[in-house]
């Protein structure tokens, strides 16, 4: 394997392809036989996780200045924080109306009979999973691994297209997360970009996922069955509030950032096609399933 300086565009979207696949493959393995807990520290651990580190050890990469595995300041922490549960009602106001369009459009995809080995014990799991681990391994992936290479092609807005990426990723849990987690994706990849850290990206993603579990869960905004007008103004509040702590944090310059490519190889190309059509294919199976075409 031919050593680069920093993550390129061609690995990160082989991986990223790969991923996609390998992800949803283990999951329809594994979530019913495991339970939807464990499952998910497998995907999380297994090709999440290990895959970008792997790859950075054989390259030789330091984690600290290219994946950017660096602490900031109090005051980064914080606002980060605060812009991840800000966000999070704007993201979820976004869900909510799609899947009321898609629900009233193209019909209710029936409900599944709940995953084998159901317990307290994969709740828990599936709860630390969301708070601590996801956060972690994927901002690690995404934030770390795919923006870092996004850079390279675009320095100033790499962390736009990973932010989409990231969106587009979730497609794997239904059409109505794409363009929230796009949102969110962008936010936390500005956040990396501007602060050199991706500690203020796991803070934010760790505070936008027990917000869904609070506000989602326990007080019951997710299983509601007509959105409560006052959600309208606390979205675009959210919003606002958003980026005001965004323009807030303190930045810190780059100090190696490596030289961007000329353009995008044809194996990079070529990989980033077969992403997007395993994703359109993946949302045309959802489609199929709502219009009752599959069962």
């Amino acid at each position: 394997m031919k050593r680069t300086p920093a993550p390129t565009t061609s690995q990160a979207n082989v991986l990223f392809f790969l991923t996609a696949v390998v992800t949803l493959a283990s999951s329809i393995v594994f979530a019913p036989r495991l339970g939807i807990g464990t499952n998910l520290w497998i995907n999380e651990f297994v090709y999440i996780l290990l895959p970008p580190l792997l790859l950075a050890t054989v390259q030789g990469w330091s984690l600290e200045e290219v994946y950017r595995l660096k602490d900031t300041s109090t005051r980064n922490r914080l606002l980060s924080l605060l812009a991840g549960v800000s966000l999070w009602f704007t993201a979820f106001y976004l869900s909510t109306l799609t899947r009321h369009f898609l629900d009233a459009k193209l019909g209710v995809i029936a409900s599944e009979a709940p995953a084998a080995h159901s317990s307290l014990y994969q709740t828990l799991l599936l709860l630390l999973g969301m708070v601590v681990l996801a956060p972690i391994c994927e901002e690690f992936y995404f934030r770390g691994f795919v923006q870092a290479a996004y850079e390279r092609y675009s320095p100033k807005y790499g962390f736009v297209i990973a932010g989409v990426l990231f969106g587009s990723y979730h497609i794997l849990n239904g059409l109505t997360e794409v363009v929230p987690a796009s949102m969110l994706g962008v936010a936390m990849g500005y956040l990396v970009y501007k602060t050199n850290s991706l500690a203020t990206s796991m803070l934010f993603h760790m505070a936008a996922n027990a917000s869904s579990i609070l506000f989602g869960g326990v007080l019951g905004l997710s299983t509601a069955s007509v959105m409560p007008s006052w959600m309208h103004f606390v979205a675009l509040g959210g919003l606002v509030l958003t980026l005001v702590l965004l323009r807030s944090v303190d930045g810190q310059p780059q100090q190696h950032q490596p030289r961007a490519e000329e353009k995008m190889s044809p194996r990079g190309i070529l990989f980033l096609v077969l992403t997007i059509l395993f994703f359109l294919a993946a949302g045309a199976a959802e489609i199929a399933a709502r219009l009752g075409v599959v069962g």
